[in-house]
């Protein structure tokens, strides 16, 4: 049984396992919903742009190689751009929903686009950077139950699907070769 050491950091969850670094990022969804409620015409940035979340991750795995560890990314996991919709804006009024939904285009749809650009980032950043990615996205999506993966905020995973990445992550890190038996 291989231990693991898990640190949960601001957009990052790192997972140590042997000599082996998982960095698992988490979305880039993060904006200031409450500033969108109040100005949908306005400009509005993410809390972390993709400039800054390649760098941070940049970053990361040179940190990871320094202490002599072999770092892996982890691609996004799915998320529910409807449920994740009515998290960000419980508690708020139909009028700032529809304010919400005014600056993402008339559509829920933009939340699920902007998590796959961050996803998309990733993996290009693991080709620059040569390391390994596992891709978690593509068996969740292949998944009949799709919607028990996560959580009811749309994003976090459940315990189903936090067992369906341990499986995968398990899997794939003996495949490469970074587990020791």
């Amino acid at each position: 049984m291989v231990k693991k050491q898990y640190f949960c950091i601001d957009f990052l969850k790192i997972i140590i396992m042997d000599k082996t670094i998982i960095i698992q990022p988490e979305s880039g969804l993060q904006y200031d919903w409450q500033a969108i409620a109040i100005d949908p015409s306005g400009h509005h940035d993410p809390k972390m742009d993709l400039v800054a979340y390649k760098a941070l991750y940049t970053n990361k795995i040179a940190q990871a190689r320094a202490c002599g560890h072999e770092p892996v990314l982890v691609s996004l996991p799915i998320m529910d751009e409807n449920r994740y919709f009515a998290f960000i804006t419980r508690g708020m009024s139909m009028q700032e929903r529809k304010n919400i939904l005014y600056w993402l285009g008339g559509k829920t749809e933009r939340l699920r686009n902007i998590h796959a650009l961050y996803n998309l980032a990733l993996f290009r950043l693991a080709a620059q950077q040569c390391v390994h990615i596992i891709d978690i996205t593509s068996p969740m999506l292949a998944s009949a139950h799709e919607e028990q993966l996560l959580e009811q905020d749309g994003v976090s995973l459940s315990k189903s699907g936090q067992a369906l990445v341990d499986n995968e992550l398990s899997s794939l890190l003996s495949r490469f070769g970074l587990l020791a038996g």
